[in-house]
């Protein structure tokens, strides 16, 4: 009996170095909140500066239309378009046969 009592009291021994020690003094406090939130203004101060600096920096200058290659390329687009119209146009124009040879002679050289 005596050596159940010691062994329960070792392992409660045991078991007290894992659990959480709980301390009433009261911490001394490290920061006081106005100088965070101090810090914390400055700190949005020098980003807003930062980005400024940086919006300057890398600014695109100069023209704010299209660039010569882009004209390019919509002038190529739209030929193109107006030459596929063109070609669409001619496959369904309807060509009512020639009657005499005279209307034939000419429809050849409307071609």
């Amino acid at each position: 009996m005596l050596t159940r009592i010691l062994l329960l009291l070792a392992m409660l021994l045991a078991t007290e170095a894992f659990a959480p020690r709980l301390t009433f003094m009261p911490s001394a406090p490290s920061t006081t909140s106005t100088t965070l939130e101090a810090s914390r203004m400055n700190a949005k101060k020098e980003k807003l500066k930062r980005n400024r600096e940086n919006m300057r920096k890398f600014k695109k200058g100069g023209r704010k239309g299209l660039s010569r290659r882009k004209m390019l390329r919509k002038a190529q687009a739209s030929k193109a378009r107006q030459e596929e119209s063109e070609f669409i146009t001619k496959c369904f124009t309807i060509v009512t046969a020639p009657t005499t040879r005279e209307d034939s002679s000419d429809m050849l050289d409307s071609i």
